[in-house]
């Protein structure tokens, strides 16, 4: 696919309008959660797992070995769940997820959303075009700033699939950040104060790129009001659930509190080495992303070298809190104690076999 020509970008979609004129809103919902439920061992799909590399203990894990236009929907489910537990993973070498392969993994999770401006490849419309090449240059082709995917819908992204066909000779990663971890890392005063809180998304900064450089929308630009602090329904943890592209305000706060609350909350995103993952694009790489517990950017190291890529996005359900939701730390708990017994097993296994390899030379 990466050697084929690029497919046109859309340009002339017919715009579906009300009987008013006005644009039909094109946001779709899930009708289910995909992922809730899967075998949390997740056999099937470690079957065909031939590496597993974990980026780090929290968050982004590479597989290799598996084949995304190959999964089985038991496979399927599975992949769903562990996106949701560790917030990003990667594949590389999949050549042949083209646009019809693409469309199908989304949808095996759920509806794909229409978006309402970036541009979109014109025979799939659920596919838009990520290119530095583009013109105007705007953030969406190069993006340099946190964000969740359109979470100014009232149905916002689950999971985002993008793939990149062609990639810069040195440059253009993309950063992931977990936004479990930023929460079970606040104080305890500070969730309570965020668990109460709701917070306003909105499309402003597309409608500035309309303005600025006559665009024209494909759809409804939306504002929408979700909780600050969200629960993963595949996982049931808290995560933090604002961004600075796209949460305009804090709506029970005072407008200088909601500034201090967001820079506060967007400063963590951004500095917090340990929230973070890097991924290192090669052509024909693949990431696949849980919008409702990370933050993502990418990276704008690359010009004048060309980065383009295509992705789709599954729309979820409404954002919810549940206040008797898990967190994630508490359930690495188990896994962090089973890494420090293993650790300690081999420590005591070596110092058993120095102590009897010195015995013998006594």
């Amino acid at each position: 696919m990466s050697s084929a020509p690029a497919p046109a970008v859309a340009a002339n979609i017919v715009l579906p309008v009300n009987e008013d004129g006005s644009l039909v809103d094109r946001n779709t919902v899930a009708t289910r959660v995909a992922g809730k439920g899967a075998d949390p061992e997740k056999k099937a799909l470690f079957a065909s797992v031939i590496k597993r590399i974990d980026y780090t203990p929290k968050i982004g894990t590479e597989l290799h070995g598996i084949r995304l236009s190959q999964l089985t929907e038991q496979q399927s489910e599975e992949l769903a769940a562990l996106i949701a537990e560790r917030g990003v993973v990667f594949f590389r070498d999949q050549d042949d997820l083209d646009y019809k392969e693409h469309i199908k993994l989304g949808r095996r999770w759920g509806p794909l959303h229409l978006h309402p401006l970036v541009p979109q490849v014109k025979e799939n419309p659920e596919v838009i075009v990520l290119d530095s090449r583009l013109s105007p240059p705007s953030r969406f082709n190069t993006n340099d700033s946190w964000h969740s995917d359109v979470s100014f819908d009232t149905y916002p992204a689950s999971y985002s699939i993008l793939k990149f066909e062609q990639i810069p000779e040195s440059g253009g990663d993309t950063i992931w950040s977990n936004g479990y971890e930023l929460y079970d890392n606040l104080s305890q005063p500070i969730k309570d104060l965020l668990e109460g809180l709701t917070a306003t998304h909105s499309s402003d900064i597309f409608k500035v790129q309309i303005a600025n450089h006559g665009l024209k929308a494909f759809g409804k630009l939306n504002d929408s009001v979700h909780p600050v602090i969200r629960t993963n329904p595949v996982t049931g943890w808290k995560s933090v659930y604002t961004n600075p592209v796209f949460t305009r305000e804090i709506n029970e706060v005072t407008p200088q509190e909601s500034k201090w609350i967001l820079d506060y909350i967007n400063n963590l995103v951004a500095i917090k080495l340990q929230y973070q993952v890097r991924f290192h694009w090669q052509p024909n790489s693949v990431a696949i992303w849980d919008n409702r517990s990370t933050f993502h950017t990418g990276v704008p190291d690359f010009r004048p070298y060309h980065r383009r890529g295509v992705r789709v996005t599954v729309s979820g359900e409404k954002p919810y809190y549940d206040p008797n939701s898990g967190t994630q730390a508490k359930a690495w708990e188990a896994t962090a104690n089973a890494i420090v017994a293993k650790q300690e097993a081999v420590e005591k296994a070596r110092q058993e076999a120095e102590a009897t390899a010195s015995a013998k030379t006594a």
